[in-house]
């Protein structure tokens, strides 16, 4: 995992642990087979599809559930970047970061830890997605002012747009819009495939032009109508926005 020259004590330390006592050490995983701690994160991090990536967070995460400590650390070192980038970018613990780096990264890695203990383990479609978003949401509720609301499954793909645990820190703006849009995706306002179209155009590098091309062939319908589809989930996303979120989390400004 890549680590920046500013990572904190305590990042380093997870690492070295990981690496000292868990990354060559063979352990039984059940039906997993018996691995090395970094084999076993191997069949999570690995190309395949999500369905079986579901499958192998599950039994880890039932294996966790059920007293093997080792199947919840390699959970948690799937899911580390994610947390010390939070530390980093995430405004509700902005406040702990200023104070003590080490603090929020301790404050985010207790969020995921809580996660990965208390997963409904029912909820066995899209658990990675599911595993970022619940670890946002119980930041954002025990540090920052936000609405209850239902929890729905958000796919593996989509949060990747939202969330890319091996992505550099980035700035406030992008930090805004990525909490604008998983606000978005928490309470129903926009779909996944409607923010997966949406982060596609308005996050694209490069010419934004040749990107919504690419988007129009691959659905199969015109450059106008791309454009059509575009606002309408632009409109519905602002619409829906309140005041004060407008004001705090402005949003990206439209690409041509």
């Amino acid at each position: 995992m890549h680590v920046s020259h500013a990572a904190t004590p305590l990042e380093r330390a997870l690492l070295n642990e990981w690496n000292d006592t868990l990354a060559t050490t063979r352990h039984s995983f059940g039906a997993l087979g018996e691995l090395t701690g970094d084999e076993a994160v191997n069949l999570i991090r690995q190309p395949q599809a999500s369905e079986q990536r579901d499958r192998v967070l599950i039994q880890l995460l039932e294996l966790e559930h059920a007293g093997h400590q080792i199947s919840g650390k390699v959970v948690m070192k799937s899911f580390l970047a994610l947390a010390f980038r939070l530390a980093r970018t995430s405004a509700s613990v902005r406040e702990i970061w200023r104070h003590s780096p080490t603090d929020a990264t301790a404050t985010t890695i207790g969020a995921l830890w809580e996660v990965i203990r208390t997963y409904p383990l029912h909820r066995s479609s899209s658990v990675a997605g599911n595993i970022r978003l619940e670890c946002i949401k119980l930041l954002e509720k025990g540090f920052g002012a936000v609405t209850e609301v239902d929890t729905i499954a958000v796919d593996d793909e989509t949060l990747e747009y939202l969330v890319d645990t091996n992505a550099e820190p980035v700035d406030d703006a992008f930090r805004d819009l990525v909490t604008l849009l998983t606000w978005a995706i928490d309470n129903g306002t926009l779909t996944a495939d409607e923010v997966r179209l949406l982060t596609r155009i308005e996050l694209a590098e490069g010419n934004p032009g040749e990107e919504r091309e690419r988007a129009a062939d691959e659905l199969g319908i015109s450059r106008e109508t791309l454009n059509r589809r575009v606002h309408r989930i632009r409109t519905k996303l602002m619409n829906a926005v309140c005041g004060d979120v407008t004001e705090r989390s402005p949003y990206a400004p439209r690409r041509s």
